[in-house]
Order: structure tokens, then C-alpha cells, then sequence
């Protein structure tokens, strides 16, 4: 069953940034003797002093530890292709050397430099890799796009590590100037994962992609340390359920 991340909410901090401003560096600076629950950390102390944090969100412990998601944002080079000079990053900020009163947390960035907004639906779990512990589901939707255009990744922890398990492709918002994010570019397209399978509802026929004859709905399990298409099913769109489930994207 998926799970959005429990806590998951959209705040503020002070920002020094000016305008034009380069990008600010990554937050990779260790926190020695912090709490170990996530929900104790400050959390200005989670991104750069330029940087401003735009959502949070709580990943349970699950069979390990519990971690935290931020998405932050900052001030770029200006590209003119893209809609603004805005960039956005992910973060999942990680603990090792637990004890019952402290622990270090460690940054591991999945993005920097996206020219599209993360949103509260940007980040959700699911334990899709059945090691007892979530994995991150993210989804970034193209703002300047037709059609929900967006990525879809997974990622997993391995170790100390945080690794991008799926998500082959790279989804542009420069015309062409490299300035996006990696991930598989979709299109009216939901996704998410349930009794550990991630699953795909995509449109198929018709006249357009907004207008599809059926829909393809395709489910992948994670086994041997990749993926394993099990079942592919078309629907009529007005029998798909889970297109009735609040799915994200939503088509």
C-alpha cells in the first residue's frame, strides 16, 4: 500500500539571497550529536544559509532508522529559456552512529538545480525493494508543460548510500540548454505502488493523449536487484479504479 510521508508540510525560512545570485552550494556538511528523531532537528540547519526551505517531509523508520526529505529552493544563473531564475533541490538528510540520545545525519542530494517547483505530492514511500525500510516515490511535474508532463524516480537506500533504483530519461524546462531533471519523462500518466509493486496507468489509442481509446496499466516488482515487468492490463477509461484513487499525477 502506498504511504504518503507522514508529516509531509510546506514551510518558510529567512533567505539572505540577492538577486542573480550563483548557485548555493550543497548541504554537505554532517550534523554531529543531533537528536535522532528527524522531527527534533532545526530545520534551518538542513540547507545551505542561502537557501530557502520550500516542504518537508518524514520518512518512517520502518525495519531501520526514519529519515528527512527536504525540498529547498535557491537563486541561479539565469537561463533565458527557463520561466524563472529559480532552482530547486531534494535532499535526504539520513542518521548513522545512533545512540538512544544523538545521532550524525548525513546529506544525500537526489536533485539540484531543477527549474520545476517541488510540490507536496512531490515525495511519497512505499517499500517496493521489500528491504523493510520505504523508498523515496518522486514525482516532479513540468509547470510549464502540457498534458502533466512529469518525472517519475525511485530511490533506495543501500548502506550509508542513497541510490536512484528507477527512472531512465531526462525531462528538459530549458528548450534545450540541459537545465531539467532525470527521471522518465510521463504524460497523462499515473503512478505509484502497491503490495510492492509499482505500477504505471498510461494512455494508449484515440485521437490525442488527453482523449485515449484505453488505458495501459503496467506493474513492475523489484527482484535480483532490478526490475521485472509481471502484468500489463487494458482498461476502458471509465472502468480504471485506480485512476479514481487520487493518483499522481492526476490525468
Amino acid at each position: 500500500m502506498l504511504v504518503g510521508c507522514s508529516g509531509g508540510h510546506s514551510t518558510r525560512s529567512p533567505s539572505s539571497r540577492g538577486p542573480g545570485r550563483e548557485a548555493a552550494p550543497l548541504p554537505t556538511q554532517r550534523l554531529a550529536d543531533q537528536p535522532p528523531d528527524p522531527k527534533d532537528l532545526d530545520l534551518k540547519d538542513l540547507v545551505p544559509p542561502a537557501g530557502r526551505i520550500d516542504h518537508v517531509w518524514y520518512v518512517p523508520a520502518g525495519r531501520t532508522v526514519p529519515e528527512v526529505v527536504v525540498g529547498w529552493s535557491y537563486r541561479s544563473r539565469h537561463v533565458p529559456s527557463t520561466l524563472t531564475d529559480e532552482r530547486y533541490a531534494l535532499t535526504v538528510w539520513h542518521p548513522d552512529q545512533v545512540t538512544a540520545g544523538s545521532a550524525r545525519w548525513t546529506p544525500h542530494t537526489l536533485f539540484r538545480g531543477s527549474p520545476f517547483p517541488f510540490r507536496s505530492t512531490s515525495v511519497r514511500t512505499a517499500d517496493v525493494t521489500g528491504d523493510g525500510h520505504p523508498d523515496l516515490l518522486v514525482t516532479i511535474m513540468c509547470d510549464g508543460c502540457n498534458h502533466a508532463t512529469a518525472s517519475a524516480s525511485i530511490f533506495a537506500d543501500r548502506g550509508e548510500k542513497v541510490v536512484h533504483i528507477y527512472g531512465k530519461g531526462f525531462l528538459d524546462g530549458s528548450k534545450g540548454e540541459h537545465v531539467g531533471v532525470r527521471g522518465r519523462v510521463i504524460s497523462e500518466t499515473a503512478w505509484g505502488a502497491s503490495r510492492g509493486r509499482v505500477w504505471f496507468d498510461e494512455p494508449r489509442g484515440g485521437s490525442s493523449v488527453c482523449c485515449p481509446a484505453y488505458r495501459l496499466q503496467s506493474f513492475l516488482r523489484w527482484q535480483g536487484g532490478s526490475w521485472r515487468a509481471v502484468m500489463t492490463r487494458k482498461l476502458l477509461p471509465d472502468r480504471d479504479r485506480l485512476l479514481g484513487q487520487r493518483p499522481v499525477p492526476a490525468p
